[in-house]
């Protein structure tokens, strides 16, 4: 099928910190296809299910207007598994990338209508190879591996430091991201074992939820920072460390990939897929299943600068193959292909 005019239904923001969907859109221009922007999170209305039913049929009559010859469900939670129905054409190619797990209802990252659109879709993109079974239960027909690709534009190796910033950054070890107990613990148990680490906190919600008398509060420097703020952190850092949430099991998280594409070192919870997939351990990424392990690598990284540049360097040039302009242009050549 030739695909020329791509509907893409995905979260777009109105400010200017980092949108997903921003940069699927930009590289689905950069490919040269004729690319229409729908935000299925635009508020029409202040109850919510009465917004959703807006959101669903404005889609519906949206894509009756454009004509699209490919329409691509960014996340799109709220779409309905009947709106995604009548949007189904002989003639309009249907697919979904979901960067969340599909099958974790109880922390909101997804609901029943999810798994009921699946069968309409022409493609599913998957993240994470541990799902694609259950995908295949659930009633998807095709399913293609989709990594958390980021975005070149975005995180640039380049960028410049003033003094400033690494004044304000500077540190031996570093995490981004926002709080939840797991990660608060492996932290607590991290800084417990190596009471004068230089460990910085960056992220929301972590001084609401630590204990007044947390090892951690002095660690916290601030809310979440985005885009070249976030890369002057990872730049600043000798050591960036990566926790994988609970619904991501053996997978990985787009910080696997936006670190290494930094040029910088990236420490993460060991799973499969980047250990053994993405990247390679011990040669292009470096991974910890414990405590114990997590400690020993910091010692051994924060002593060894020549160990980790290597390490760098090679995960640098393993992480250019997962550039979304890369992933994206080889997924449109096989879904071009899907009739064939």
């Amino acid at each position: 099928m030739d695909i020329k005019k791509v509907l893409l239904v995905g979260y777009f923001t109105n400010n200017n910190d980092y949108c997903y969907a921003e940069s699927f859109y930009n590289n689905f221009i950069k490919l040269d296809f004729v690319t229409k922007k729908f935000n299925y999170r635009k508020k029409y209305f202040f109850i919510e299910f009465i917004n959703n039913w807006i959101i669903n049929l404005i889609l519906i009559l949206y894509a009756k207007i454009f004509k699209p010859d490919l329409i691509f469900l960014l996340k799109a939670e709220s779409v309905k598994s009947k709106t995604v129905k009548k949007l189904k054409d002989k003639n309009i190619l249907l697919v979904n990338f979901y960067p969340d797990n599909i099958f974790t209802f109880w922390n909101g990252n997804s609901n029943a209508q999810v798994l009921q659109r699946l069968p309409y879709f022409d493609c599913f993109l998957n993240w994470g190879k541990f799902l694609e079974n259950s995908l295949k239960m659930a009633g998807a027909k095709d399913i293609y591996y989709f990594p958390f690709a980021y975005d070149k534009n975005i995180y640039k190796s380049e960028i410049a430091l003033s003094n400033l910033d690494k004044n304000k950054y500077r540190c031996d070890v570093c995490f981004a991201g926002t709080w939840d107990k797991e990660r608060e613990v492996w932290l607590t148990n991290l800084c417990n074992a190596m009471l004068n680490l230089n460990l910085v906190i960056w992220g929301n919600l972590w001084l609401e939820n630590l204990d007044k008398d947390s090892i951690l509060r002095n660690k916290v420097r601030g809310p979440a920072i985005y885009k070249d703020e976030l890369i002057k952190l990872f730049k600043s850092s000798k050591i960036v460390l990566n926790f994988i949430r609970v619904q991501n099991l053996t997978s990985h998280n787009m910080r696997t990939l936006e670190v290494s594409a930094t040029k910088s070192f990236l420490l993460t919870q060991r799973t499969q897929e980047q250990a053994e997939f993405l990247f390679k351990e011990g040669e292009s990424i470096e991974c910890f299943g414990s405590v114990d392990e997590l400690v020993d690598k910091i010692k051994f990284y924060l002593e060894n600068s020549e160990k980790r540049e290597y390490i760098i360097a090679n995960s640098y040039a393993k992480v250019q193959e997962f550039e979304l302009s890369i992933v994206l242009k080889n997924f449109m050549q096989y879904i071009q292909n899907h009739d064939k």
